[in-house]
């Protein structure tokens, strides 16, 4: 029976991930994490409390794990610490990380592959907390588990949405359309991101807790091109609601200094935040989930809540201001 350490697993991407590795019985796996979030979950399942960032992460140094799967590592300097203190190597080290480790300022081509230049990181952003460092942060991770000699996999995923998620980004636009509420949408929709379901980045863990393949890393991105519009229209067809849609020039929006992707989720005003996922599909042979189906079991999570209104993007009356102004501005 392998022996799986889980560094976090009670949250978003731990607990679809966890829920999975229960369904088979040749695994006997171990949660590290300070206990603070959701502690009142999997109880039948060994637990070590503590927090990673302090020698806390002594407990784990003497054991043997077959697997360490990181989902949550944000500080170069915590994955340094755990790296040293590991005295019986995994097979595999498996590192969540995120399509934020490109370079955008280098690389602004569409379907960026893995071999696309990544952020550097220096002194002060390795300790800095704010989101402004996340992707150097992580970037500067990676690089230290490359030069580790564990054998290691490196997972990228773009914006991840699903059960359990509590970021209402993706959710913002569910809500509004469950809700019935005006859409004020940018740039007619059009313009494209990445994104992961959940699930799916749960599949390729689990497919490389059963691979013999040598170190790597893979953008895992269920679908690198989608957009805003594209998300709105398939939501509407399975809550069965006709959107009334407003579109706004990102001139108008950034006049009126709305924030992209956090006053209005989702919007970025280009086209370059898009990721290929080619060498996943390839070498390990993944099979990405039917887009309307994650729509669907998404919303499916969100009925189960009862629709509490999101804290992600602008408010109501902001936008219904904008969605005004916009009217005026076409009738005139």
């Amino acid at each position: 029976m392998d022996k799986i350490l889980i560094l976090g697993g009670t949250n978003f991407i731990g607990r679809n991930l966890v829920d999975c590795i229960l369904k088979f019985d040749n695994y006997d796996i171990t949660l590290f994490n300070r206990g603070q979030t959701n502690p009142e979950i999997y109880l039948e399942i060994n637990k070590i409390c503590g927090d990673r960032n302090t020698s806390d992460i002594n407990q784990i140094s003497n054991k043997k794990w077959d697997y360490i799967i990181d989902l949550s590592c944000y500080f170069p300097d915590s994955l340094d610490n755990i790296l040293k203190m590991i005295k019986n190597p995994p097979k595999r080290y498996i590192f969540i990380s995120t399509c934020s480790v490109y370079d955008n300022n280098i690389c602004q081509s569409i379907l960026k592959d893995e071999n696309s230049a990544t952020l550097n990181c220096n002194a002060a952003e390795r300790i800095d907390s704010s989101a402004a460092t996340y992707g150097n942060r992580k970037a500067e991770c990676e690089r230290i588990l490359k030069q580790s000699g564990l054998r290691y996999s490196i997972l990228r995923p773009s914006l991840v949405y699903g059960p359990y998620d509590s970021t209402d980004r993706l959710y913002y636009w569910l809500y509004q359309i469950k809700k019935g509420n005006k859409l004020l949408i940018p740039n007619q929709g059009k313009s494209k991101f990445s994104v992961t379901y959940v699930k799916d980045l749960v599949q390729v863990i689990l497919n490389l807790l059963n691979t013999n393949t040598e170190s790597n890393i893979y953008n895992v991105t269920t679908y690198p091109q989608l957009s805003i519009s594209e998300l709105v229209n398939t939501a509407s067809q399975i809550l069965g609601k006709i959107a009334t849609v407003q579109y706004a020039d990102p001139i108008f929006l950034r006049e009126h200094d709305i924030s992209q992707w956090t006053d209005l989720p989702l919007w970025l005003d280009c086209d370059y935040f898009t990721f290929d996922n080619k060498k996943l599909l390839n070498e390990l042979k993944m099979h990405m989930t039917e887009f309307s189906y994650t729509v669907s079991s998404t919303i499916a999570y969100y009925e189960s809540l009862f629709w509490q209104e999101p804290k992600y993007g602008m408010n109501e009356h902001l936008k219904n201001e904008l969605i005004d102004k916009l009217m005026k501005i076409k009738n005139t």
